[in-house]
């Protein structure tokens, strides 16, 4: 059996062992990556036409096969009515959305990523089963000329108020995990002007972090305190029929706008805008209330103090970042992370070379959580990244090789730096880390999956630091993780 080497209770002594270590770590275990399938289409320009259910069925043996009489029967038509609604979920391009809806031919399903592109738009006629909480879709992707069709295979794996979709091209038993969607809240209409009031705890800092008050003339000021990552202190809001809607000065001084339902004690914040999930990684925040009371004035006055340390704190930022130019310009060597008695150049980077070793100048982000950013340089295995401070340019991170693979990610609010192994099929493992400062590793997350080829009845194993989770727990983890992951290679 191949053991995956799960890394507890790290101790780095230099970067140099951090790095052994890692490699060791991931070269225990092989990975299949979790991938984003399915490809969109736009609404302008489909492809695909329009098949009766007759159509001659494709696909690989094995595959569900009932009639549209057994499906729009009894029990199936009740599940359908129950799953009736929108569902939202994270794309490449934002917000995606996943609707069921009851229509004249029974129901329809579509999956938007997009206002402008879709997966599939599906109706009575393309579901092939329902049971044990899954509905079957096999969609005509294309159809041909001579009559034959291309189809795909979706399963929607569905529970209260959750759909994890599957995706396959050869048939319902091939599918692999593609989103997790949540059900749309709609505003209560029990919800009254004066609830909004209050403070709000964040709940990953377990902290006050979201403050609302009404003013006279019905409208309302909302401050909003995102740890590490944004403060919200001009904020101001009116309800609406989709609930107290605001908008706030964001990052570069651009407006954002978002929009604030209550759950019984909860808020939930979704901030739109595709800018803002490039900046964030994330569009949605929870709070939980604590006082019907806010204490506007306390935020503005330590919203006041943190401007000026973020004043004193740019000068720095700006040194930092002329190191990083420095380097690009080829007037400062970097230090290596494994000798810092050796350097590299960026001429030593091949820039301009045609070679599958070369590199390229990638862009500047805050990799480390500190406040100012750190230099990406694209490369073999997800590249470089570059780190200023003390006056010179330090390695950060570097990918490896294909069992050490090199990205980030944004996770719980916070930038991770992520090690891969995609080196072979079966298996999958991530090493994941959150630093404060490049010198400053505050956060580990070690996951994956396994599986014996010589015990193929146990079936696929996944952890999470460690411990054996279920497979619904580890597809929600991966899909939050992966939904944010940007490449670097």
């Amino acid at each position: 059996m191949v053991q995956g080497i799960l890394l507890k209770d790290w101790h780095f002594n230099g970067k140099s062992v951090m790095k052994k270590a890692v490699m060791a770590m991931i070269m225990g275990t092989v990975l299949l990556t979790v991938s984003s399938c399915g490809q969109a289409k736009n609404t302008e320009d489909a492809q695909t036409d329009v098949i009766s259910s007759t159509a001659e069925p494709g696909g690989s043996t094995g595959e569900v096969q009932k009639t549209q009489n057994d499906i729009n029967t009894g029990s199936n038509l009740a599940e359908l009515e129950n799953l009736t609604g929108e569902y939202e979920y994270l794309s490449d391009y934002g917000n995606g959305k996943l609707m069921i809806q009851k229509s004249s031919n029974g129901y329809d399903i579509s999956d938007y990523e997009s206002e402008f592109s879709y997966r599939f738009l599906a109706d009575s006629s393309n579901i092939e089963n329902i049971e044990n909480n899954r509905i079957y879709v096999k969609y005509p992707e294309q159809v041909f000329s001579d009559d034959t069709v291309n189809f795909s295979y979706y399963i929607l794996e569905y529970s209260t108020d959750e759909i994890n979709v599957y995706y396959g091209e050869a048939g319902f038993e091939e599918t692999q995990f593609l989103y997790h969607a949540t059900k749309k809240i709609e505003v209560r209409a029990d919800v009254y002007e004066y609830e909004y009031e209050g403070e709000y705890n964040s709940y990953d800092i377990n902290e006050p972090a979201l403050e609302i008050k009404k003013n006279d003339d019905e409208t309302y000021q909302i401050q909003i305190d995102l740890f590490r990552l944004w403060d919200f202190y001009d904020g101001a809001g009116k309800i609406t029929e989709e609930g107290l809607e605001f908008t706030a000065t964001g990052p570069g001084g651009n407006e954002v706008s978002g929009v604030i339902k209550l759950e019984e004690d909860m808020a939930v914040v979704t901030i739109f805008g595709q800018e803002w999930l490039d900046f964030a990684g994330l569009s949605e925040y929870k709070f939980y209330k604590t006082s019907d009371v806010p204490n506007i004035d306390d935020f503005l006055a330590n919203q006041q103090e943190s401007n000026m340390q973020d004043a004193a704190d740019t000068g720095l930022e700006a040194a930092a970042d002329e190191l990083l130019d420095s380097f690009i310009n080829g007037l400062t060597d970097a230090v290596d992370s494994e000798d810092s008695a050796s350097t590299f150049s960026v001429s030593d980077l091949k820039l301009d070379s045609e070679e599958w070793d070369a590199y390229s100048i990638g862009e500047k982000v805050d990799l480390d959580n500190d406040g100012e950013n750190e230099l990406i340089i694209n490369g073999p295995y997800g590249g470089i990244y570059l780190d200023a401070r003390d006056g010179k340019v330090y390695e950060f991170a570097a990918g490896e090789s294909a069992v050490l693979v090199l990205s980030y990610t944004y996770y719980n609010g916070a930038v991770w730096i992520m090690y891969s192994n995609s080196s072979s099929a079966g298996f999958e493992f991530y090493h994941m880390e959150k630093f404060e400062g490049a010198d400053n590793l505050t956060a580990e997350m070690n996951f994956g999956e396994e599986f014996d080829p010589n015990n193929a009845e146990a079936g696929i194993k996944y952890t999470l630091n460690g411990t054996e989770i279920s497979y619904d727990e580890y597809a929600e983890l991966c899909s939050k993780i992966f939904a944010a992951e940007v490449s670097t290679d």
